[in-house]
This record gives structure tokens, sequence and C-alpha cells, in this order.
């Protein structure tokens, strides 16, 4: 039996094999294939060449331009991040943090909703003092130069000063 298989797999090799060689070709005869050389033969023969002709400055064009893209690009705009509650003034970028958290210590003191405090001015400060600028008699403060802002929340018609490093720390400095 392995025989068998072994002689119908040889046959049907040499089959394939056949066919491949016949769809190789047109004509099949050979005649149109040039014989194999040895190397010696190879190198008497002269070497054909052909050259093509070296572009030379007045050849080429005065300008090269770029192609132009029908797609023309956008530089992102970055929107400007709103603060819940925030309304009349737009936050400066980076102060968002300090924003919410202004508001945040404005909500629990007043019990006003977020959404009804507003900010009336925003301007960035330099604090002599880690106090903010907002010193608390019996507390000692780090002297160190404290970027921050200075903000101004409305809250039912009644102002609110706050003094904010540029994390979430805030300082209530007007009264009540």
């Amino acid at each position: 039996m392995v025989h068998q298989f072994r002689t119908f797999f040889f046959v049907l090799s040499i089959a394939g094999l056949g066919l491949v060689m016949a769809s190789c070709g047109p004509g099949g005869s050979g005649a149109d294939i040039e014989p194999i050389s040895s190397l010696e033969a190879q190198a008497a023969r002269p070497a054909e060449t052909t050259t093509e002709p070296v572009p030379t400055p007045s050849d080429l064009p005065a300008e090269i331009a770029e192609p132009i893209s029908p797609v023309s690009p956008v530089s992102p705009v970055e929107e400007p991040k709103m603060v819940p509650g925030i309304q009349e003034v737009e936050p400066l970028p980076g102060s968002e943090e300090a924003l919410v958290a202004a508001t945040a210590d404005l909500v629990e003191r007043t019990g006003v909703p977020a959404g009804e405090i507003k900010l009336v001015s925003l301007e960035e400060q330099q604090w002599s003092d880690a106090s903010l600028g907002c010193p608390q008699e019996g507390y000692m403060y780090a002297q160190v130069i404290t970027p921050g802002y200075l903000m101004v929340l409305e809250a039912q018609g009644q102002t609110y000063e706050y003094h904010t490093d540029k994390q979430a720390n805030v300082v209530l400095c007007s009264p009540e």
C-alpha cells in the first residue's frame, strides 16, 4: 500500500511539473532561450551598457515648486475651558482648578448654587508669601513668592474676593 502511494505521488509530481513547464513559455521549443555560457565566455563578451544623459543645470526648472495640497492644514484652536457656574469673565488658561476651588468654597459658605455664581474679575498675581496676600493672625507663612490669582466672585448681588495659588488653595479675603 505504501509503495502504491509513493508511485502515485511520483506520477502526480511529474504530471504537475509537465503542466508548469508547458505554461511557462510560448513555443516550448527552447529555441528562443539563450544558452548558458561559461564565466570565461561571459567575461570575453563586451558588456552591454546603456548610458542615460545626465541633466545639466540648464535642463532643470528654474524654481522647484512643491505640489499644492487640496486640503489646507488647520491648526487646532484650544477652546477656553469653562468652569461650571462661572459666567461673566472667561477663565485664564491654567486658572480652572483655582476657580473650581473658589466656587466650591463660596457654595459651601453661602449655599448659593454654583450655577448662580459669576466670575466678575480674574487677574494673575505674585503673592509675597504663602498667605496669598491674606495673612491670618497667629499663623506663620513661608516667605516665598507664590504665583496665583486674584478673583472676584459674585453671588446674589454680593461680591467676594478670593486669593489663590496656581492649584486649589484659596483664601476668602473679603468679609462675608
